[in-house]
């Protein structure tokens, strides 16, 4: 089958189930809300000027990428989803110094619901903190028409309620349609910047005279690349042989019996690359608080995109975070609980401690070769841009991971979908 038949067979089994067929089409409405939102301006703001001042400004430039232009177009969706993302990477990391809190995120039910609101209510508190910062920076580089006590609690309120709004999208999505909602909206303000940043590569390369085509070949051809082993890594396994030495659930002998217990490469996913990201804005906020002239320039270029600061602090969080992530999401004393209950048994393992070492080990190996190749993934863009196009980034390596990775797993969520489908038409028959 081709790639065009594949696709046209993808998109007429998503017509064909109802179930899919609505997850979609919500989905859809609610990209379609989210991207209304950005172009309802917050009133007070010279949008002109405030384009000018953000060009250069790093911390500006991610803030919009992940607000799909809202920050650029200083709309109430201007903060985007980012109060959201730093309010459950908070919670993620007290979760490693509060033992109970880690528990009531694994146990699931009421308990995570505790601490799915709490998350909420944070988010709040953030995107009151980050407008409120706003709103006083704006009114500093003289972008506001009438600054004062009026403009902050107006432009305070709606940019929280944007936040808020696009928190319970997220949510929405997340429920009743398909993929994970902080993601897909994390990849829809990312997607809907790819004309204008495409077009700007064109047009700075269009300069460079005869070498200009040659250049944006290389491009494509380096980006086409990268697309590809960023799919092999989201889709590889690591497969642990099973070997059942019981009797299986309908009573007949299940001795000798082999299959495998596939471990993800990337088992974190996107989500390291989007916490890293999150995190990434911090040095840009603290050095922007360095009175000195000549200290604040060199901090600006050591952590600008292309800066050995930002690469190296960059790759380290990405490989941090997926470790982190990675100790979330797969509990080896569980696995290994289940698999002994089963009866099965990894050979030449003993159940019980033996097993499960055996299989953190193998998860840390996985995972840190996983992370260090993201990480590598990450900065290659930035440093192709900087270095060998010698012009500014305009499509980041972690642009390109986010865009990647949440294509993969929603495709993969569509695959589940339609193979739901098939064992139930198979039972009914």
């Amino acid at each position: 089958m081709t790639l065009v038949e594949e696709v046209v067979h993808k998109v007429k089994s998503i017509i064909e189930i109802p179930e899919l067929r609505k997850r979609v089409v919500f989905t859809l409405i609610m990209f379609l809300v989210a991207r209304v939102g950005v172009h309802i301006q917050v009133p007070g703001i010279d949008v002109s000027r405030l384009s000018s001042a953000m060009q250069g400004n790093s911390l500006a430039g991610f803030i919009n990428t992940f607000s799909g232009g809202g920050f650029q177009n200083a709309s109430m969706f201007a903060l985007g989803i980012i109060p959201y993302i730093n309010s459950s990477i908070i919670f993620q990391l007290l979760g490693v110094v509060v033992p109970k809190l880690e528990e009531m995120q694994k146990e699931g039910g009421k308990e995570k619901e505790k601490v799915t609101q709490w998350t909420r209510y944070l988010t709040i508190g953030v995107a009151i903190a980050q407008s409120f910062g706003l709103t006083i920076l704006l009114q500093q580089q003289q972008l506001v028409y009438e600054p004062g006590p009026m403009f902050t609690l107006v432009t305070v309120t709606l940019m929280t309620g944007g936040t808020a709004f696009l928190m319970w999208v997220a949510e929405r999505i997340s429920l009743k349609g398909i993929g994970n909602g902080t993601s897909m909206l994390i990849f829809l303000s990312i997607v809907s910047r790819l004309p204008a940043e495409m077009y700007q590569i064109g047009k700075n390369l269009s300069t460079s005279g005869g070498m200009g085509l040659v250049l944006m070949l290389i491009t494509i051809v380096l980006f086409v690349i990268l697309i590809a082993v960023i799919v092999l890594i989201q889709l590889a396994e690591r497969r642990i042989p099973i070997q059942y030495v019981g009797k299986g659930r309908t009573g007949r002998s299940s001795v000798g019996q082999k299959t495998f217990l596939p471990l993800k490469i990337n088992m974190s996913g996107v989500m390291p690359i989007i916490f890293a990201s999150v995190l990434m804005a911090v040095p840009s906020v603290l050095i922007s608080l360095v009175k000195d002239p000549s200290l604040n320039a060199k901090l600006k270029n050591l952590f600008s995109q292309t800066g050995v600061g930002y690469l190296v602090l960059y790759a380290v969080l990405v490989v941090l975070f997926a470790f982190f992530y990675t100790s979330i999401v797969f509990d080896p004393e569980k696995v290994a609980d289940n698999l002994k209950q089963g009866g099965a048994t990894v050979p030449g393992k003993r159940p019980g401690s033996e097993t499960v070492d055996y299989l953190e080990g193998v998860a840390t190996r996985i995972t840190f070769g996983s992370a260090v190749f993201l990480a590598v993934l990450g900065v290659l863009p930035n440093i192709f841009f900087g270095y060998f196009l010698k012009m500014p980034v305009l499509m980041s390596g972690t642009s390109l991971l986010i865009l990647v990775g949440v294509a993969v797993d929603l495709l993969q969520q569509i695959d589940s979908h339609l193979a739901v489908k098939s064992y139930k038409g198979f039972i009914s028959k």
